[in-house]
């Protein structure tokens, strides 16, 4: 009945099972963190700049983390190359659990369990789709590297 068609394939091109690359993981990562700081102080030179006594940023800087997550499973799944939703939602665990780390920190306390909860597995399921999203870019850049190398040897 599925004969021929693949779901999951959990060995690998080199012959190795290698579920995670940690070097994709802490790209992904790094990209996150770094896409999140860049919006934040682009919010705060807003501040800077403006002379307003009163600022609600709070959805934008929940956008901000949700773009973080997303770019961060992105780039975990194009380095990675397979397994992109795996990669993709290890970088947005991990990545929450920072954010959520640092937000615990910043203000009085954790919020609400029903809020990090919702707001977890939002940041997990964004980056799982980056994750998707990254594999498929790096699969297509493959598809023409091939396709051009093709042309070259055997001009049309």
């Amino acid at each position: 009945m599925f004969k021929g068609i693949t779901l999951v394939s959990w060995s690998r091109r080199d012959g190795q099972a290698g579920l995670l690359k940690p070097a994709a993981i802490l790209s992904g990562i790094v990209w996150a963190l770094t896409s999140t700081a860049f919006i934040c102080t682009a919010l705060m030179l807003w501040v800077f700049i403006t002379a307003h006594e009163v600022y609600h940023f709070s959805n934008l800087i929940m956008v901000g983390i949700g773009l973080g997550a997303l770019l961060g499973g992105v780039v975990g799944g194009r380095t990675a190359e397979y397994l992109g939703w795996v990669h993709g939602m290890t970088v947005g665990l991990i990545y929450f659990l920072a954010v959520l780390l640092l937000l615990a920190f910043w203000s009085t306390g954790l919020p609400a369990l029903p809020v990090w909860f919702s707001f977890g597995l939002a940041v997990i399921i964004l980056s799982a789709v980056g994750g998707i999203i990254g594999v498929n870019i790096s699969a297509a850049r493959r598809g023409a590297t091939i396709n051009s190398t093709h042309r070259k040897r055997f001009p049309v």
